[in-house]
């Protein structure tokens, strides 16, 4: 048997027990909340701080990646260069833009915010015309 045969047909008998359940695709690695991240979210829990829900995500190829309220609900744990490779809509970030925080590669807590600005929302710029999220949005 070829090596190029060897290789379809153990590719065909991969996809076959998994379509029979015999095995099971490795189950996708859930995103990790970075430790600055788990600083903030210390505070804000309702108690000490605004309570701000955790919205853990990083599954650049899946549909349901809008966000239709920044109340406390933009996604967190996501590794930002996936997306820009696999989604439309993503914009790489630019060398000037150090001040976004991007811990491994993640969106998190200090991508877009700065817990020693006073300012309300403590963001790491303004969003006046929403600057800070055309930052990595196209729209």
């Amino acid at each position: 048997m070829s090596p190029k045969t060897r290789e379809s047909a153990l590719t065909a008998l991969a996809i076959a027990l998994l379509i029979l359940g015999v095995v099971t695709a490795p189950a996708a690695t859930m995103p990790q909340i970075d430790p600055l991240s788990k600083e903030c979210i210390g505070c804000h829990d309702g108690a000490a701080g605004p309570n701000v829900e955790v919205n853990l995500r990083n599954d650049p190829a899946g549909r349901g990646s809008h966000v239709h309220s920044f109340d406390g609900e933009h996604p967190i744990g996501m590794i930002y260069q996936s997306y820009v490779d696999m989604k439309p809509g993503y914009k790489p970030i630019s060398a000037e833009e150090r001040n976004m925080i991007m811990v491994n590669g993640a969106v998190g807590c200090l991508t877009c915010h700065d817990p020693l600005n006073p300012a309300k929302g403590h963001l790491i710029k303004s969003d006046k015309n929403s600057a800070l999220c055309l930052t990595c949005h196209d729209k």
